[in-house]
């Protein structure tokens, strides 16, 4: 941090030079310390540079942080031998407007750091006279995470789109796009006193242009920053405030009435500033107007909620589509193979006399009959019929029974205070999640023995799936295709937790808990 400020300071030359033409009776105004505090201490990079050479003349101790350089390293420098112009033309095409123009305000460039990572920045520039010198007073924001942010909003979009399209197949279709840019609008740096209402000792001229009221609204009515918070923010910011005394630094979000009458909202950042002996003097900070931001937010949590519901309604087509199908396959193709093996048969018996078709007769009964098993196996799958009239605990003990006889695995079923009854819906999740893992045992484990626990608390229901094979690595059988993408979306749809714990060598074991309805909103064992 620089010393002390001094009369002779760049920064309070810079500030004198702004406002030279104002008549004053030569002693220093109070708005000029503040100004050069401002500049020392602004969260910001701030510099002073002679507009025809380039010549640093000042900088802040956060432009140094920023850029990486020490201030012998700047001081007297040009930026084009800093070499933090990765093209040199846009300095010139911004004096050329600057010329023009008088100023520049909110202008996005791209600088380059001394380890020579490239950052993105908007800057305000303005002419002021230095010592009889024309020289540029330029304040940046570094809006490099805000750029990556706009870039994984982007990205998440792009993946919400996906999953729409995917699952809501023949359902509907969601044209779902949105533009989740976040778009910074020059800081407003203010001082307010560290007592009583807080109110506003400065501000700076683009509040204006922020929330359309002058500096002087805010300066000559003590309580006009108060009164113009959002009535169920206003307790809670003078709360946050009364702790900076503590805390030394806050950070915080509300909402503030615009001069049109609509409210904005602020990402506010404050400090506390103290006096040669310690004791408070005034809070300092800045604010920026975030309203694009939570806008963004909630049309983002209006596509998650309506995602939601339309993979609910998926999910449900789904199992309406099983029961239709494995109720057809019962009724209707079963029955046909039946009657076909039982003709089978009786063709069996005419043609006890005729050695040369009786072999023949009674690879076809044979064929029928397992045919028909493997039909009446496949519908029970699809839909078993013992998870509505029996309930969760019988099905899934049935379904590893089958699994067993059906795969020669070794499989140990344990079942503790199930609940009798619980919704279908989360039967039937529960059952699933418990269906895909022990096929992904068959295809991809190696296995030997699987372990299907069944759990019931006071809280809710819980499967577990181990197996004792050969194990993956958590990322790689993610990356498999397992339908762990399938599983997690209905244990989180049913308000459940699902996690994997697999490791090469040592098994793999899946666990899904899901709370029952009166408990939704309790916490998970």
């Amino acid at each position: 941090m620089p010393s002390k400020s001094t009369k002779n300071s760049p920064s309070r030359r810079a500030v004198r030079g702004r406002t030279s033409t104002r008549p004053h009776s030569g002693k220093i105004e109070p708005k000029e310390d503040l100004f050069d505090k401002a500049f020392r201490l602004s969260p910001h990079p701030i510099g002073i540079t002679e507009l025809d050479t380039g010549r640093c003349l000042e900088i802040n101790d956060a432009c140094l942080q920023i850029y990486g350089f020490q201030r012998h390293e700047v001081i007297g420098k040009t930026t084009l031998m800093l070499g933090i112009w990765p093209d040199p033309q846009e300095r010139a095409r911004l004096i050329d407007r600057l010329r023009s123009k008088g100023s520049i305000r909110n202008a996005e460039v791209s600088m380059r750091m001394k380890n020579k990572d490239l950052r993105h920045f908007l800057i305000s520039t303005d002419l002021i006279t230095l010592n009889g010198k024309r020289c540029l007073l330029t304040i940046g924001s570094d809006i490099t995470e805000r750029k990556q942010a706009e870039g994984a909003l982007r990205e998440l979009n792009e993946l919400l789109e996906q999953r729409v399209a995917e699952r809501t197949a023949a359902l509907c279709t969601v044209q779902a796009r949105q533009q989740l840019l976040l778009q910074s609008t020059p800081m407003v740096l203010y001082a307010r006193r560290t007592t009583g209402d807080f109110s506003t000792t400065f501000i700076s001229e683009n509040v204006v242009e922020q929330l359309g009221y002058s500096p002087h609204d805010f300066v000559e009515h003590s309580d006009f920053w108060v009164t113009r918070l959002h009535p169920d923010d206003r307790s809670q910011v003078l709360a946050n405030l009364s702790t900076v005394l503590e805390q030394e630094r806050h950070v915080y979000e509300y909402r503030f009435r615009h001069r049109d009458g609509r409210y904005r909202w602020l990402h506010d950042e404050v400090r506390i500033l103290h006096d040669q002996a310690g004791a408070p003097v005034e809070l300092i900070g800045f604010q920026i107007d975030i309203s694009r931001r939570k806008r963004a937010e909630e049309e983002l949590r209006r596509h998650q909620t309506k995602l939601e519901e339309l993979t609910k309604k998926l999910l449900m087509a789904q199992e309406l589509e099983r029961q239709r199908i494995a109720r057809d396959l019962h009724d209707d193709v079963t029955q046909r193979l039946a009657s076909l093996a039982v003709d089978a048969g009786s063709l069996e018996r005419l043609c006890q006399s005729k050695p040369d078709l009786l072999p023949h007769c009674r690879s076809v009964r044979e064929a029928a009959e397992r045919l028909a098993d493997d039909v009446h196996g496949f519908s029970y799958r699809l839909h078993p019929s013992s998870l509505e009239h029996l309930g969760l605990e019988a099905a899934i003990q049935d379904h590893s029974h089958e699994f067993a006889q059906r795969t020669a695995l070794a499989v140990r079923y344990v079942a503790r205070n199930v609940p009798k009854a619980m919704p279908i819906d989360i039967a039937t999740c529960l059952y699933r999640v418990t269906q895909e893992s022990l096929q992904n045992v068959l295809k991809h484990a190696e296995a030997s023995t699987v372990v299907v626990r069944l759990l019931g608390t006071s809280h809710g229901v819980g499967v577990c799936i181990y197996d004792d094979g050969k194990g993956f690595e958590e990322k790689e059988a993610r990356s498999r295709g397992l339908g762990l993408l399938s599983m997690e979306e209905r244990i989180r749809l049913a308000e459940g937790t699902f996690h994997i714990r697999t490791r090469p060598g040592d098994g793999t074991e899946v666990h899904a808990w899901v709370p029952l309805p009166d408990v939704r909103q309790e916490v998970a064992p």
